[in-house]
Parts: C-alpha cells; structure tokens; sequence
C-alpha cells in the first residue's frame, strides 16, 4: 500500500469541508473590506525567493532544476510572488493597492504541530500606502476574518520596530542582534535574558529599563505615554512609530474593537523584513503559538527593483486556525446527507430523471446507480443520511402522484407529480 509523504496532507471529504467553509467567511470578510482576490503560480525562480530571504533558505525550502536547467522552487510563502506582479503592474495599478489570496506553500522542515511540510496561508495586503489608516485596516480586517468565524479567544499583541531600535541604537547596541535576543525572551529563563543581553552590552541599569518597557502590556493609548516616560530621549523615528501607534489605537477604539488589541514591544517578528508596525495573534492564555501575524514591510517593492512603495498585511496559517476552532468547538462539521433521494420501482426512469432534475435546481438530490429493490434503495437512503425520500412506483406514475417520505420524523404524504416537476 502507498503511503502519503511524511509532512503532508490528505483531506477527505469530511476535512476539505471545514477549510471550504473557512476560506469562504475568510473571504466574505475581507471582500467587505475592498480587497480584491489574486492568484500566484506555485513555482517561481528561485532567484526571487533568495532575493527576499537570502542564500540560507535554499536548505529549508523545495529547490530544483527544471529540465531547461533553470533554477525554481516550490513558494514557500506567497509574499515574494505578489511584489513581483506589483511591480510589474505597478505604474498602472491604482493606489492603494488592496489584495487577498489562499495559497499553497511547502518548506522543508520537521513536521509538528499546527505546521506541515506543504500548507495553506490566507494572505492580506495593502500597497501603496504609509498611513496609519492602512494599519488600522489591516488589523481591522484581521480582527474581523475572526471574529466572523465565531472566535473571541484571541489577543492581537501590536508593537513598532522603532521604539526598540532607537533604545537600542542610542545605546550602541546592534539592532539585529538584540532583536535576535528579545524574540527569544519568552523561551528561556529571566537570568538566560539578561546574561545574553549583556553579551551584547547592555548594563544591568538599562537591562531594568528594557524589562520594564518590555512588561507594559494592555491598551494602547494607555500605554504610549508609560514608554515616553520609561524609555527617556527616543529618537524622531521611535517618536514618529509611537504617535502612528496611538492613531492606530484611537481608529480601533473609534471602531469598537480595541479590546482585542494590546500593545506589546516584545514582538520584533522577521527581522530582515518588517520595518515598522508589527504585531501577532495568540490566544488570551498563550497556551500555544502564535495563530499568525504580519505588520508593515515598505522595503519589498524596492528590493525587487520596483520604485518604493510601502506596504502592510499579514498571513493566516489554517492549520493554526483549524486547532484553535476545534478546541473551541466551532470548527464546522459536515452535514453530506442529501436533500432528497429518489426511489425508483420498475420501469420510471423517465419519470424520476424528470423529478431528479427538477429537484436539483435547489437542493441535493440522490438516486441509486443499480438496479436495486425498494429495501435496499431505502438503506442506502438511510446510510447516506437523506432527508427525505422521493419514492416514484409504476402505478404512482399512472396516477400522476409520487410519495415522499420524511426520514426524521417517518411522516408520509402523496405529491402531485406536477409539483415536484416545476
């Protein structure tokens, strides 16, 4: 017997149900918000791929020759293709530029939890646009894709990359290695923290201050002015991120939805990427990993030889969603049993394929491909979960009638033909 490949996955009926239904309130949301749906190809060069995330990647990702000897991959994310069709496009497309799509991506990486080697991101951005209104959207918008599908248990952790960069900079301190740092604080011990901190130089005063910058978590305008007073002189870039955040916070109030917001300076993400606002999603108790995340990233478009263009968005990873659902019991089950299924006794195909057809313009309809007695076409009924039964005989067609049967309540009535063939 074959086997499926370690690292991917087979949806069966019952499991290609819950994510259809998913991607739909996915896209209802985002459809209100004026995003327009694109689709990318699932190889590229790989040059584009390298070109966003470096040489490294080719280990982790599904990398080949074709038979032209060109090197291309598998996409392991979709960001790299849609800067290349905005930069194609970009001096005709209208600003913003507002786009969503579900697509199919593989790394190669250890299968765990929530992560597959080959999986599905719902991806949202906006290009062309620095202001805080676009971040606002985004977050909106994300806030909203879950809260349509019926989920409240989540928490949208929102930082800027300045705020840090300036404490850290003023001090001297690299950047990127300090951001490496800070994204693992939630992973080792508080002693671990500091003595890596002070490899890099930080002091035991300043270490004190960072932590508590780092431990102001809870509404945002409540806390912007807390950062001020902590973090001393910032520089106009940091001043700049935190009065973008407070518009930020002050559209999510205006809109009722800033108490699934706080502002958390702990969340750094993709350090060669994001620029400015970042933020993730966790459940409120955090007892697993981030659901997903994104911000704003205004380099891409230059970098893939574009004129700059700022950009903002974030990605959805599905089967994160698919377990936070389930362990909330709102993950949507399946209901396949037919509308109708129609019984046939002796010579009425005629018949039946008249009433099938009719039925069908508005529901589910079954019927049995064999030549099977009335018993056993009611069993198949029954296993397939019908609703109701449609049972046409010889002498109900001469009569102009039919029987339908109602499989929950086992109440019988007699139809005219004629109203089941409108």
């Amino acid at each position: 017997m074959f086997e499926k490949l370690r690292g991917v996955r087979d949806f069966y009926p019952e499991d290609y149900h819950g994510r259809k239904k998913i991607y739909e309130s996915l896209c209802r949301t985002v459809d209100r918000y004026g995003f327009k749906e694109v689709c990318t190809p699932s190889i590229e060069s790989l040059d584009i791929i390298t070109k966003k995330s470096g040489d490294a990647i080719v280990d982790e990702i599904y990398a080949f020759k074709d038979k032209g000897g060109r090197d291309l991959c598998l996409i392991p994310e979709l960001t790299p293709s849609v800067a290349r069709m905005v930069v194609q496009r970009q001096k005709v497309l209208t600003k913003p530029v507002k786009w969503y799509s579900l697509s199919r991506h593989w790394r190669y990486e250890r299968p765990q939890k929530g992560r597959q080697r080959e999986f599905y991101q719902f991806n949202v951005d906006i290009f062309g646009s620095h202001s805080s209104r676009a971040d606002f959207e985004i977050l909106a918008c994300g806030i909203e894709c879950l809260l349509d599908l019926g989920l409240d248990n989540f928490m949208f952790h929102i930082s800027d990359r300045k705020v840090l960069e300036s404490f850290f900079s003023g001090l001297g301190i690299s950047v990127k290695d300090a951001f490496n740092i800070v994204d693992k604080r939630s992973k080792v011990t508080e002693d671990e923290f500091f003595e890596m901190l002070s490899s890099i130089g930080l002091d035991e005063d300043w270490y004190k201050t960072l932590i508590e910058m780092l431990d102001i978590n809870g509404n945002i305008n409540e806390c912007i002015g807390e950062i001020s007073r902590i973090s001393g002189d910032l520089d106009q870039g940091a001043q700049d991120a935190l009065e973008n955040l407070r518009q930020v916070g002050e559209l999510l109030a205006y809109y009722g939805l800033e108490d699934y917001c706080k502002l958390d300076l702990s969340i750094v993400r993709g350090l060669a990427y994001y620029t400015d606002m970042v933020f993730e999603v966790f459940d409120k108790k955090k007892s697993m990993r981030s659901l997903f995340g994104g911000g704003r990233y205004d380099n891409l478009i230059g970098l893939f030889e574009g004129q700059e263009m700022p950009a903002v968005g974030f990605a959805i990873g599905l089967p994160m969603l698919e377990i936070l659902m389930k362990e909330e019991g709102i993950w949507p089950e399946p209901d396949f049993g037919p509308d109708y299924f129609v019984v046939t006794i002796g010579d009425v195909d005629d018949v039946a394929l008249k009433i099938i057809k009719s039925l069908r313009k508005d529901n589910v309809v079954e019927f049995s491909y064999g030549k099977k007695n009335m018993s056993n076409q009611m069993n198949l009924a029954n296993n397939l979960g019908a609703k109701k039964v449609v049972i046409v005989g010889e002498r109900d067609v001469k009569e102009g009638k039919a029987t339908i049967k109602d499989m929950v309540s086992g109440e019988q009535k007699v139809m005219e033909l004629k109203d089941l063939l409108e």
